[in-house]
């Protein structure tokens, strides 16, 4: 296996060689072909087929990404394990991998902060994330004013696909660390955060159009067919889904009327929104923030605005309620929301974010289904329908301005 390791790396190295051979006049960068992987020896393989190997694998995505132990933080390198792999817990190989690549559309973006270390990619099957490095925008193209995206190549052997709260995605292999509070989490794979050993295994290829079918859309309507059910849903995590005509709901919250509407359920937990969150310092912990995102006096934490078809629904879980998650990075942190109520678009990536879910709702089911927004743009609410800053500044509580974080803190559990 290592040399074939070695055979692959080489004609990696044989496609890229002559792109950059004179330094004073570099040629244009290579852009990969399907053809460029058959020269390597590859066969394509869809992204839902991939995404199926781990359940083949390990049965479910549900209960096998808690990031509370290795064991339960499950992760399939895609070749064959190392001999010191072999016993590692929650690890296992898949050694017909290495004769494949997947192939798919750039649908995210990391050019505005909100999305970081992270390209989507969408081949028409399924999508999955790439955990990457950062200032991806300047290597992936993706262009969503004129639908202009650009094929990316992934040579699946000696990557690991690994599963965390539900999420699968690609990266390197599995890592644990301490967080602020001291609490041991583990991560099934981590990113290949130097651009040089990604290069190994990613490419970017030609740009080419986004069609209208590459984006799920949703309304009021269709959610309850194409966003409910195990099926349905699994399909849709990691897609480009644009939510049309849905509306913003707060919850345990004051409104821009005065009215405090009651709080949503997460399981037997609690959450108001909108509200920045604090994960790395114990039990999470909630703000009421009418801004997209927590930034100031050098903290910067995640904010979340729930947006919901179901005005009946009691849990985070329920079929129509899903929670727009921004980072306290993003260049558009400190916009004023929409008021409670207001009407508009939302254009993201769909993800979830549960220990365990069974995909049908209600208390025993604690999902939050979290929409991941490339741009500013992309929250189309109208002017009028936005939170005035002297409103903002008049009724944020108190204690919201000042999170228990240190100085210069971030809330790097769900980065």
């Amino acid at each position: 296996m290592k040399k074939l390791h070695m055979i692959l790396a080489f004609a990696v190295a044989l496609l890229t060689v002559g792109c950059y051979n004179d330094f004073d006049t570099p040629a244009p960068e290579k852009l990969y072909t399907d053809e460029d992987m058959t020269t390597l020896g590859l066969q394509r393989l869809d992204i839902a087929d991939l995404k199926a190997q781990f359940e083949t694998a390990f049965g479910s995505i549900s209960g096998t990404g808690t990031n509370s132990d290795f064991s339960t933080t499950c992760t399939l390198k895609l070749g064959a394990l190392d001999p010191e792999e072999k016993d590692f817990d929650g690890l296992k190989g898949w050694e017909e991998a290495s004769k494949y690549y997947i192939k798919g559309k750039v649908i995210s973006s990391d050019r505005q902060g909100n999305i970081y270390k992270s390209l989507f990619i969408y081949d028409g099957t399924a999508a999955i994330e790439l955990k990457l490095y950062s200032g991806l925008f300047m290597d992936f193209y993706l262009d969503l004013e004129d639908m202009v995206s650009q094929w990316v190549y992934v040579r699946l052997d000696g990557l690991y696909l690994g599963n965390y709260r539900m999420m699968l995605s690609i990266g390197g292999a599995p890592s644990d660390g301490y967080n602020t509070a001291g609490r041991h989490k583990y991560y099934a794979n981590s990113n290949l955060d130097d651009p040089k050993i990604s290069s190994l295994n990613v490419f970017a290829g030609e740009k080419t159009t986004l069609e209208e079918s590459d984006i799920l859309d949703v309304d009021e309507n269709s959610y309850k067919t194409l966003l409910t059910g195990a099926t349905n849903i699994k399909s849709a995590l990691g897609r480009l889904v644009r939510f049309k005509n849905i509306k913003v709901r707060y919850a345990g919250v004051k409104d821009q009327d005065g009215n405090v509407p009651t709080m949503i359920k997460n399981g037997s937990y609690t959450n108001p929104y909108p509200s920045w969150i604090v994960t790395d310092w114990g039990d999470a912990q909630f703000g009421a923030w009418y801004y997209w995102a927590y930034n100031r006096n050098n903290v910067r934490l995640y904010g979340s605005v729930m947006i919901s078809y179901n005005d009946a629904a009691e849990y985070t879980s329920d079929p129509g309620i899903y929670t727009v998650r921004t980072s306290g990075y993003s260049q558009f942190a400190m916009k004023p929301i929409p008021k409670n109520g207001a009407v508009g678009t939302v254009l993201g990536i769909f993800g979830i974010y549960s220990q365990k879910s069974d995909f049908k709702g209600g208390a025993s089911d604690y999902a939050q289904y979290q929409i991941s927004v490339s741009r500013l743009e992309d929250l189309q609410f109208a002017e009028e329908d936005l939170l005035t800053e002297e409103w903002i500044q008049a009724n944020t509580p108190a204690e919201s301005l000042n999170p228990p974080v240190k100085v210069g803190g971030d809330d790097y559990e769900n980065q």
